[in-house]
């Protein structure tokens, strides 16, 4: 079987090589009868089914002879049971009571090699005082790391102290899973200001509005109709407002227009009249050559006619380490639409990709230069442009020196 891994979301391609194989050969594992996608006398190819992180045997059987195969331990889901997690940036940070710390808590899924990225491993964020974003602001929930191996949340503490933030791997699995830990220092007092993502990496040249978002507290319990002045103390830019209030749960923002962005901005941002309690906002440059970009979903992808594609979508980030997401990177995407000779089928064929048994006629191709968001994401919609039967689509995404290549195939009736 190849690839070894799938994720615990389903929909990974697998093929599973042997002999004597039929269109009517049935496949199962844990139980679930999995549908074929393509067929030949010595591969099969489908997609993996959502289960649990773990190591699965598949069972392989032949309706009209009633003759069956067995395959053990032939394919992990999720995580592994001596795969690893490890912190990649986000530990032991102090924050506001109510107030969103500076950065988000990520960690990544590594196999037992310490290096190789696990993607579609369950990982559960959670702590005792600690609102998490990926949990809709609860203090518990796992979701599942993306095609980099990464998994991320933004972080509230709800009580002064030291908050501890645990995130497990597979914990549902493994009765003592792999896990980090680490801190989060939270202090109130009678006013508090707290900027959500109080600091953008940007690409440079990018032309971009972006929000500068604030809250005032009062012992962890926001205040309505505080005006905060806001001033650019360093660089250049525009802002939509000199001061804003508050609403109802204590947050403002003005925008920031930043024109061909080419060197470092700040703004200060103070509670009025008496403008002691102050927070900076900063934006820093991150040229080209320092863009790099990583996979997220949808780079590999197999589906029937009845279905439609997921988009593909890339993550821009700096050179730094740990690195940071880029704002306003333009990310350019180049795909083609082809045909298979004949309308064959196109096979997983490993680790490295999708093969073919014949170079895909031509049918069309695209171009589309995306800017990524705030978190340094970038998106396209992958599609057949209305033409059916086997269909490849390949394509690479861009940015400065660095890409990520994507493929696609719907198989035809």
């Amino acid at each position: 079987m190849a690839p070894a891994r799938a994720s615990v979301g389903g929909g990974t391609p697998l093929t599973i090589t042997g002999l004597g194989l039929q269109s009517d050969t049935t496949v199962q594992s844990a139980g679930v009868t999995i549908p074929l996608l393509a067929s030949s006398t010595t591969r099969v190819l489908v997609n993996s089914p959502q289960l649990p992180d773990g190591v699965y045997d598949f069972l392989l059987s032949d309706t009209n002879t009633g003759g069956s195969s067995s395959m053990s331990g032939v394919l992990t889901v999720g995580a592994g049971q001596t795969d690893q997690i490890e912190i990649v940036s986000g530990a032991s940070q102090t924050a506001t009571v109510g107030g969103q710390a500076a950065f988000p808590f990520v960690v990544l899924a590594v196999a037992a090699d310490g290096v190789t990225p696990v993607a579609g491993a369950s990982a559960q964020f959670t702590s005792p005082s600690v609102g998490f974003s990926a949990c809709a602001g609860g203090t518990n929930c796992t979701i599942l790391t993306d095609a980099s191996g990464m998994a991320s949340t933004l972080m509230t503490p709800r009580s002064v102290g030291i908050g501890t933030v645990t995130a497990k791997l597979a914990p549902a699995t493994y009765p003592i899973p792999q896990q980090v830990n680490t801190t989060l220092t939270a202090a109130s007092s009678p006013l508090d200001l707290a900027l959500l993502s109080p600091s953008f990496w940007i690409a440079q040249g990018a032309t971009l509005s972006l929000p500068v978002n604030a809250r005032v507290l009062s012992n962890g319990v926001p205040v309505s109709g505080s005006t905060l002045t806001f001033r650019i103390i360093q660089g250049g830019g525009n802002l939509s407002a000199s001061s804003a209030p508050t609403d109802a749960a204590g947050n403002t923002a003005v925008i920031l227009q930043i024109n061909s962005f080419s060197a470092p901005v700040q703004v200060s941002v103070c509670v009025a009249p008496a403008n002691k309690v102050c927070q900076t906002f900063s934006a820093a440059v991150v040229p080209t050559s320092s863009l790099q970009l990583q996979p997220v979903a949808g780079t590999l992808q197999v589906v029937p006619s009845s279905q439609t594609f997921q988009p593909a979508v890339v993550r821009v980030v700096d050179s730094s380490s740990p690195p940071n997401p880029v704002l306003g990177a333009s990310v350019l995407f180049v795909s083609y639409v082809g045909r298979v000779a004949a309308n064959q089928p196109i096979f997983w064929a490993g680790e490295a990709g999708i093969s073919q048994p014949a170079a895909p006629v031509i049918l069309s191709s695209s171009k589309a230069t995306v800017a990524s968001d705030i978190n340094g994401l970038a998106s396209l919609p992958i599609s057949t442009q209305g033409y059916s039967g086997n269909i490849v689509v390949a394509g690479t995404a861009t940015a400065g020196n660095s890409s990520v290549q994507f493929e696609a195939q719907q198989l035809g009736p």
